[in-house]
């Protein structure tokens, strides 16, 4: 695992033994990242945007992100081994615009370390059997409706969600948000969120 472009190109990562934190392809990574690029009009580059990275795991993600411009990336993350990990990672690519929080991520409280911002940029990549439970007061659900209430977003924020392939996510979750696009890459599947104007509510 390591860094695909940017400032930190080429470092290694370290991640925790075993698949429980299922780390993300590279030839994912750079399909995702691209796509993430054109997007928001900067291929191969993000622009100076808040990123929150749930369920980080060792923050392969947000540092990605980090390392093609992100302004800050806040990171949650829970088990103990994958903390481990992510700190390491960040200790030794010595960035100090990361914000580790070691709590569930559907009982989150936090915002940008900037005073007055919002996250723009939001990575869900939860274990695979947590993202196919959307019942009513569910961890997934939990999370979407935290995101614009307890944790601030932006209007035109988007939403990152890694699941196996063989789950369908909601096309609306929590309400406000709506699915945007969709794209497959073995057997997962990245889908897009966008929340909805508020005149759409």
């Amino acid at each position: 695992m390591r860094v695909i472009a940017g400032i930190h190109r080429g470092r290694p990562l370290v991640a925790p033994p075993g698949l429980a934190t299922r780390p993300i392809l590279d030839r994912v990574k750079v399909a995702l990242f691209d796509w993430l690029g054109a997007r928001l009009a900067m291929p191969g580059r993000l622009p100076a945007l808040h990123v929150l990275d749930l369920y980080s795991g060792a923050g392969s993600l947000g540092i990605e992100a980090i390392s093609r411009g992100a302004a800050s990336a806040t990171f949650v993350e829970r088990d103990p081994a994958a903390l481990q990990c992510l700190r390491e990672n960040l200790q030794a690519l010595k960035i100090d615009i990361a914000t580790v929080v070691p709590a569930a991520a559907e009982t989150l409280l936090a915002r940008p370390s900037q005073p007055n911002s919002a996250f723009g940029l939001i990575f869900l990549d939860p274990p695979y059997p947590l993202s196919e439970n959307v019942e009513a007061d569910s961890p997934m659900v939990r999370v979407f409706e935290r995101l614009g209430e307890q944790v601030p977003i932006e209007s035109d924020a988007t939403l990152v969600w890694r699941h196996d392939i063989r789950f369908s996510a909601p096309p609306r979750m929590a309400g406000r948000w709506h699915t945007h696009e969709v794209r497959s890459y073995g057997t997962m599947t990245i889908t897009l969120y966008r929340p909805f104007a508020a005149e759409e509510l």
